[in-house]
């Protein structure tokens, strides 16, 4: 085949609409043929492309208009959606799907006809949409464990969780510490029921045995529903006699996962950082002065995530070959969702958790979350900066070192004190 010709797109679509006419009027198969390969040598199309171009099937694209459907979403249903994406915390398509009806009807300067196209959106087109605004997170860091001797007494749970009814927990702790272990710094105290994926987060400082125990109280507390049991790592904050008491007098079942095995408590470690990464980051805390604001904003935080952000369930997992396939629910609900759905809970629990859905508001309690924040950055760098001039300051009142302990002797000095041992 002969070479093709330099030509321009517009000389080639001027071409291509001569040919087609002259195409259109061959009846004969030799001379279809001739034709095709005078199109072909002048174009450098491939045969079978060229024959669609000039039969009409095919057509090279003008660049001003766009292939396939039109798109029946406007920009501004585009702005509402990633309004409610980033007040959500930026959940997936999947979760997201479930979680407009909660919602939307709070939703502030959207029309109404935005919100129907907002509900009628499935996962993958909302998926699409936000594409644009989603970026890669930062790596995940864990806190190093440790070991206690009173773990003997607390039995290994290694089996899947069964359980039908709440109160069965996971728990853990996460470090604030800037990647620094040296020194004072508060820690994140995380529980997960493993049921209805209720979570709580407080602070405690040092992951000391007496604060950790005060977390743990504080959090069965807050909880709906009755604690059960809490399954922890071997770490020294949860192995201890004060913890290992506590459970025991409130007969509630203590059990640790195998060491150097993360994935005996899958549910929390995701928790750890959804709930506690996502919303305090990496940097280090190491002041107590903070501790009470914090336990006020990740109260409220906790509420929020369970009230209004749903979360995926797993209801089943398959191996086939070398692959695991796994099956979650279609409809995701939130933890508040599925405690009113279970009816696992008592006539009060399910009294409150109603009552927390008629009174608060998601976009209201989102704008206090991050006021409050806020308010706590800037204190810990105002604690930050004084701590770092009360030691320079401290720096400057020591003043240098001596370089030696005594004044020099000279040589002389030196030759009869050597002298006066000889003699001697």
């Amino acid at each position: 085949m002969a070479q093709a010709m330099e030509m321009s797109k517009k000389s080639v679509d001027e071409y291509t609409e001569k040919l087609r006419e002259r195409y259109a009027r061959m009846t004969g198969r030799q001379a279809k043929g001739k034709l095709l390969d005078e199109y072909t040598a002048v174009t450098g199309f491939e045969r079978k492309y060229a024959i669609k171009v000039l039969g009409g099937s095919r057509r090279k694209a003008s660049g001003k208009s766009r292939r396939g459907r039109k798109c029946k979403f406007t920009p501004a249903v585009g702005k509402a959606l990633k309004t409610l994406w980033q007040a959500m915390e930026q959940p997936c398509g999947k979760r997201m799907r479930d979680m407009i009806p909660l919602w939307i009807e709070d939703l502030k300067g959207a029309h109404k006809t935005t919100r129907e196209s907002i509900i009628k959106m499935s996962p993958a087109t909302i998926d699409r949409w936000l594409a644009a605004h989603k970026v890669d997170g930062p790596n995940k860091r864990l806190p190093p464990r440790s070991e206690n001797a009173i773990k003997a007494l607390v039995e290994i749970r290694a089996e899947s969780w069964d359980e039908s009814e709440p109160g069965w927990t996971e728990i853990d702790t996460v470090a604030h510490c800037g990647g620094d272990m040296s020194g004072n710094f508060i820690w994140t105290l995380t529980s997960v029921d493993i049921v209805s994926g209720w979570t709580e987060v407080r602070p405690v400082w040092n992951r000391g045995k007496r604060t950790t125990l005060q977390g743990v109280e504080a959090i069965t507390r807050a909880q709906p529903f009755a604690l059960k049991g809490i399954d922890s790592d071997n770490g020294g904050e949860f192995l201890n006699h004060h913890l290992y008491q506590w459970a025991r007098d409130k007969k509630i079942k203590q059990t640790r996962s195998r060491p150097y095995r993360k994935n005996d408590q899958a549910h929390v470690e995701q928790k750890n950082y959804t709930h506690v990464r996502q919303l305090l980051g990496y940097d280090r805390i190491g002041h107590q002065e903070v501790i009470k604001p914090l336990t006020k904003l990740l109260e409220k935080w906790s509420l929020f995530k369970n009230l209004y952000c749903v979360t995926m369930e797993q209801i089943s997992k398959t191996r086939e070959g070398s692959k695991e396939i796994r099956r979650h629910a279609k409809l995701n609900r939130t933890p508040a969702q599925r405690l009113l759905e279970g009816g696992k809970i008592s006539v009060q629990q399910r009294a409150w958790i109603e009552k927390q859905f008629a009174t608060s508001n998601p976009f209201e309690m989102k704008e206090e979350i991050e006021g409050e924040l806020k308010g706590i950055w800037k204190l810990v760098e105002k604690l930050d900066l004084k701590e770092a001039q009360k030691w320079q300051s401290d720096l400057a009142d020591e003043g240098p070192p001596p370089l030696r302990s005594g004044s020099p002797s000279s040589a002389s000095d030196q030759q009869k004190n050597q002298a006066a041992t000889v003699s001697s």
